[in-house]
């Protein structure tokens, strides 16, 4: 029950089906909106996802680890009067800014030069308290370290999405571009709505709310004001970017058509296959959070040393090939997945997702490093390292993306740049606790590069959906042949988990 492992492997089994679902969301989306549409698409979705961020993702990590900490100590008394804080907090800092969006909604879709987002803005009255309302539960849910309920609703949301904003983009876009867009995120508004009442019913009875005392205060309001702050950064640098990123590359000579298409292209179509490999190192971080945490509140460094190699272990061994994979692939599956992409943009997305290969895998160890800050209880520091790398982002987006050369290819570069300066302040933070075997890194990291080659030299004699598929199947068989030695290993220390679970059920 308190593995970060089955944890772990709970999230990552639902975070592939929900990028199943996702992928298989965003290929009609993209030809129902057209690439230029689904670039407006993606310009209000990282406005939302830095909102909803912004007003969930603090206080679910500060829930997680306080009740996780609290549970460590025995002070289970506290626990109703964290969730009487986190949702007053919650729903006070979304339904304002929900209010706000939609006050300014045409300013702020003008702002980004394309009003066809207006009426998607309005909506986030009513989603940004949804999203805090379900980040809550998911909190206090995971700091009790069972992370099967948000698994759970995560499809749930997913498969509502599906149906339900397909259906709606469908329907109201044959009112136009800027309906067909509200139509999508109409769908998501549903799919919050299922997967609240999801989390509702499994929270109901679970804690009581509690009046506050002051120590409960302090504790909450602590952790979650930086860490709602430190969530909210990355999503903004993002949401920055998608505002600047037409202006930067009119400066590169490119039109304002061009430049949104090529913005649609590298989020919409390479951001969106390509952060499949996020699912793991997040899944990880998130099971890893509240078992730092409570080690942590008892006080046992040797164990947090030992979960988080584990952990990286874990995250290391699954995400390389994948992301390894998925550059393999990429020029053989744009064409048949995205066909529109073919039309002159076929070599640009291959490019881009080489150099976004390279800032996915410094993501995910950011991601792990991150939350280790955050269930230390260095909130100060997550934000200001967080600050920090977004400042150099940004900073690095104006420099590059205005030259002609260079345009669209700034964005994966920027990404880079953000996760190394975070990656690096958290190591030199965090110093011994960050415990990273050789031989677990280069094992992968070479089979990975020998299973790319394989793959390559299948596709250059075979590369319809038939080739792809084979092709996949070949390059997993050669990782894992490849990797043997640490497929046993990994195996063999399941199987005793295993057995001693029996043995402990049969003793009790």
């Amino acid at each position: 029950k308190n593995s970060v492992g089955k944890g772990a492997t709970v999230l990552i089994i639902s975070g592939f089906i929900c990028k199943i679902f996702g992928a298989l969301f965003r290929l009609p989306l993209t030809n129902i909106l057209s690439i230029q549409g689904i670039g407006v698409f993606q310009m209000v979705m990282s406005i939302y996802s830095l909102m909803l961020g912004f007003v969930s993702a603090g206080v679910s990590n500060s829930l997680s680890k306080l009740i996780s900490g609290a549970r460590a100590k025995g002070e289970t008394v506290k626990l109703g009067g964290y969730y009487k804080l986190a949702l007053v907090f919650s729903l006070v800092l979304s339904l304002s800014l929900g209010l706000l969006f939609a006050i300014f909604s045409k300013s702020i879709a003008n702002f980004q030069g394309v009003l066809s987002a207006t009426f998607s803005y309005m909506l986030m009255v009513v989603l940004l308290p949804l999203g805090a309302l379900i980040g809550v539960f998911r909190g206090i849910i995971q700091g009790f370290e069972n992370m099967t309920p948000t698994a759970i609703s995560q499809i749930i949301e997913q498969m509502t999405k599906f149906a339900t904003g397909l259906t709606f983009a469908y329907l109201l876009s044959k009112r136009g571009l800027a309906f067909g867009v509200f139509g999508a995120f109409l769908g998501i508004l549903v799919s919050e709505i299922f997967a609240l009442i999801f989390l509702g019913i499994v929270m109901a009875g679970r804690i009581k709310l509690k009046p506050n005392n002051s120590q409960v205060k302090q504790e909450f309001f602590k952790a979650v004001l930086p860490l709602t702050f430190s969530g909210a950064v990355i999503p903004f640098s993002s949401a920055f970017e998608s505002m600047l990123i037409v202006a930067l590359l009119s400066y590169a000579g490119l039109s304002n058509e061009v430049a949104t298409t090529l913005y649609g292209l590298q989020s919409g179509v390479v951001g969106a296959i390509l952060h499949f490999p996020l699912i793991i190192s997040l899944s990880v971080a998130m099971a890893l959070l509240p078992k730092i945490s409570f080690l942590s509140a008892q006080g046992d460094y040797e164990g947090q040393k030992k979960v988080f190699t584990k952990a990286f272990d874990i995250m290391w061994f699954l995400l390389i090939p994948l992301v390894v994979g998925i550059i393999a692939i990429s020029k053989s599956i744009y064409p048949i997945i995205y066909p529109a992409v073919v039309g002159g943009y076929l070599d640009i997305a291959y490019q881009l997702t080489i150099l976004g290969g390279f800032a996915i895998v410094l993501s995910a160890f950011m991601q792990l490093l991150n939350s280790i800050l955050q269930a230390k209880g260095y909130y100060n520091y997550s934000l200001l390292f967080n600050i920090l790398g977004a400042f150099f982002k940004i900073g690095t987006l104006i420099l590059f993306a205005r030259n002609r050369y260079i345009n669209i290819y700034a964005i994966p570069i920027s990404n880079m740049v953000l996760y190394s300066i975070i990656c690096i302040c958290s190591l030199v933070k965090l110093g011994s606790l960050v415990r990273i075997k050789f031989y677990s890194i280069a094992l992968p990291l070479i089979s990975s590069f020998v299973m790319f080659m394989v793959v390559k030299i299948w596709l250059s004699f075979l590369s319809n959906i038939w080739g792809v598929f084979s092709a996949v199947v070949i390059g997993m068989l050669t990782y894992f042949l490849l990797c043997l030695p640490l497929v046993r290993q990994y195996g063999e220390e399941v199987f005793k988990k295993m057995k001693d679970r029996r043995v402990d059920k049969q003793a009790s």
